[in-house]
């Protein structure tokens, strides 16, 4: 069953399976009995030697899986090509590479809705081992094809930078391969590519004028029609309108039920005080005062100073109390030069240094106080 699902052609049968320090490896034994020379093209029938690659595939099951691949290397039989031997080309893996070409996709498509270390890190718990810096080379490396024949095509602007850079992404209808990325989204340079693909029928694009205009002017019998994300667009935005028009601002509702007014909110044991009643009252807002006149402070906050972290932020108080003594005490034996070398040594920055510098005795004494930062 295993083996009908990982199927890598008939030249590639699987030999065995097994699973080492959390890794299942595949092994695989090459078949054919020619290859093409990448130099020359012809074909070769002469071994030359074997030779194993180690091929990093698609996880299977979040775990890391890894191709073991056992093909050969052949003869270039042609005297006129310089290559003397070459390696056999793996349908699933480039030349050269350490990733299967199903990993590499599998890569792209999480890679283009997030940056390359959150692709990575992701990626890890899904068991594909592949660095950011990775990732990033695959991007790069990504090659845009252009096709002079192509008879439909998606015009769309795409954000380089969000709010600072845009391109004008060209895609093929059939297949959705990119076809160009040109910078800017003027008609300029949209006119400058269509004049070189007379052939085109049909395009599906946004609501840009500028597009339209361009393809009016250099494809006058082009058919033009609006791309599917914008009809859903234009569709929301006019339910959206009938939605304001017809639904009030707000809803209220009581037991269940859609109310037709608004609701009193002011209870009505409230709103019934008579005020005569009330002014028979007499009341004194006045705050208390101790015995030598001074306000008495109510605080409802619990505080308990003997717990290991009110000790510790008392211990920590006090310690950076002394080195603020210490570190004024050593700049007032030193020129302003050499700030920084002081700075490093009592490993603050030069910002604090001249902060702790510029504090006042009475200052430098309430560091020790604990603050109250909470509002009773």
């Amino acid at each position: 069953m295993i083996e009908q699902l990982l199927n890598f052609g008939k030249d590639y049968p699987i030999i065995n399976i097994e699973q080492k320090n959390n890794k299942i490896i595949i092994h695989i034994k090459s078949k054919k009995e020619h290859c093409k020379c990448p130099n020359c093209g012809i074909e070769s029938y002469e071994y030359h030697a074997t030779y194993f690659r180690m091929i990093q595939d698609t996880p299977t099951h979040n775990t890391e899986t890894w191709l073991k691949v056992n093909a050969y290397e052949y003869k270039c039989n042609n005297p006129e090509c310089f290559v003397k031997t070459f390696n056999e080309n793996l349908p699933f893996a480039r030349r050269n590479k350490v990733m299967t070409d199903n990993l590499v996709r599998f890569i792209l498509s999480i890679s283009i809705f997030m940056s390359s270390s959150s692709t990575s890190l992701i990626l890890s718990f899904m068991g594909v081992k592949v660095s950011a810096d990775t990732i990033d080379n695959i991007i790069h490396n990504i090659k845009i094809i252009d096709r002079p024949d192509v008879e439909e095509v998606g015009i769309d602007d795409v954000a380089i930078r969000k709010g600072i850079s845009y391109a004008t992404a060209i895609y093929d209808l059939k297949d959705h391969s990119l076809l160009a990325l040109l910078e800017g989204r003027e008609a300029s340079a949209l006119e400058e590519w269509l004049k070189e693909h007379p052939k085109i029928k049909k395009v599906a694009r946004d609501r840009a004028n500028a597009y339209a205009k361009a393809i009016s002017n250099i494809l006058p019998n082009c058919i033009q029609v609006a791309d599917r994300f914008h009809l859903f667009e234009n569709l929301i935005e006019h339910l959206k309108d009938i939605f304001y028009k017809e639904m009030p601002e707000k809803i209220f509702i009581k037991n269940g039920k859609i109310l037709d007014e608004k609701i009193n909110k002011v209870p009505e044991y409230l709103s019934n005080i008579n005020q005569e009643v009330l002014s028979q009252f007499d009341y004194d807002n006045t705050p208390l005062l101790d015995s030598e006149g001074k306000i008495i402070e109510f605080d409802n906050r619990l505080h308990n100073l003997d717990s290991k972290q009110y000790v510790k932020q008392a211990q920590n108080r006090k310690e950076k109390q002394e080195m603020i003594i210490k570190l004024r005490k050593r700049l007032s034996r030193f020129n302003c030069h050499e700030t920084k070398k002081i700075a490093e040594e009592f490993g603050i920055s030069t910002v604090s240094l001249r902060k702790y510098k510029n504090m006042s005795e009475e200052e430098v004494e309430e560091i020790s106080n604990r603050r109250v930062y909470k509002k009773g």
